[in-house]
């Protein structure tokens, strides 16, 4: 379809690259790697939290449309137009935070920052709408909420690409099944030196194995944020309770810096929102043998 083939070219429209590369660099000074943009990517919520935040400028927005169109309260619609507006902030910087971890995955940040225009010109002609209202020109402020509307179709239709055709925000882990139950070969013991990243394969799973102080762990081998290969990441320490025994250490994902605890899979630090799998591990015969967590 004509706008299936617009967005593939948009895709692939290396024109944009300088726009994305000035505006990566604008988020990462004003956004900074931290417990704000943590927040923002929804490492607290298990999933990103963008999805969720623009579920409310876009509720507000219809109720908009749905008043005017059947002549509904006046004050009601400018009410719900203005609260959208307030409520787009939240969303647009979510929004922009998840945007600027893509790292080289050109093809979503191209498409990503038009999304993000669209929905600025949408966002600003919403504005314009609740002044036009708050004058008493209701008409306009009408008119300018339904072109608004037109904008809000194209942002929704841009973001559903990212998340349902380039994988955005999507957990790179979700289809990995909850095995081995029981204990499982996974190489020989000799293999992983002290301090050693080293990836196998068990039954049908990546996994990938860590010697630290003596003791080995093991977590799914490709990161949940955009699928980079763990074993290629380095651990550094960190400390769970303040004891000083570095319990909290963490295994960093070598694409974008996301990091796991090694003693459970857990979301350390974003820009990953899903943890990632952990499995018991045992030494039995010179052996390592791993078993999911249950």
């Amino acid at each position: 379809m004509w706008w299936s083939t617009l967005v593939g070219r948009l895709e692939g429209a290396g024109a944009l690259d300088p726009l994305t590369a000035a505006a990566g660099q604008v988020v990462d000074r004003v956004l900074p790697k931290g417990p704000l943009k943590d927040a923002l990517h929804g490492t607290w919520l298990g999933h990103p939290v963008h999805p969720l935040l623009v579920a409310v400028p876009i509720g507000l927005w219809t109720g908009t449309t749905l008043l005017d169109l059947t002549g509904g309260s006046r004050s009601a619609a400018r009410r719900l137009v203005g609260a959208g507006v307030l409520a787009a902030a939240p969303s647009v910087a979510a929004g922009w935070a998840d945007w600027s971890e893509l790292g080289t995955f050109e093809r979503p940040k191209r498409v990503g920052l038009v999304h993000a225009a669209a929905n600025a010109v949408t966002t600003a002609v919403y504005a314009a709408s609740w002044v036009a209202r708050a004058r008493g020109d209701h008409g306009r402020g009408r008119d300018l909420a339904l072109a608004g509307s037109l904008g809000l179709a194209v942002g929704g239709y841009l973001g559903g690409h990212l998340a349902y055709s380039e994988g955005v925000g999507v957990n790179r882990n979700a289809d990995e099944q909850p095995e081995p139950t029981t204990w499982t070969d996974a190489c020989d013991a000799a293999d992983l030196a002290p301090g050693q990243l080293l990836r196998v394969e068990v039954g049908e799973q990546q996994v990938v194995l860590v010697e630290r102080g003596g003791q080995v762990f093991a977590m799914s081998a490709t990161c949940s944020h955009l699928g980079g290969p763990l074993e290629q990441g380095e651990v550094v320490p960190g400390d769970r309770d303040g004891d000083g025994d570095g319990d909290g250490a963490c295994l960093v994902c070598p694409w974008h810096e996301s990091r796991f605890r090694l003693r459970d899979g857990g979301v350390a630090r974003g820009p990953a929102t899903s943890p990632q799998r952990a499995y018991d591990v045992r030494t039995a015969g010179g052996r390592l043998q791993v078993r999911v967590r249950r």
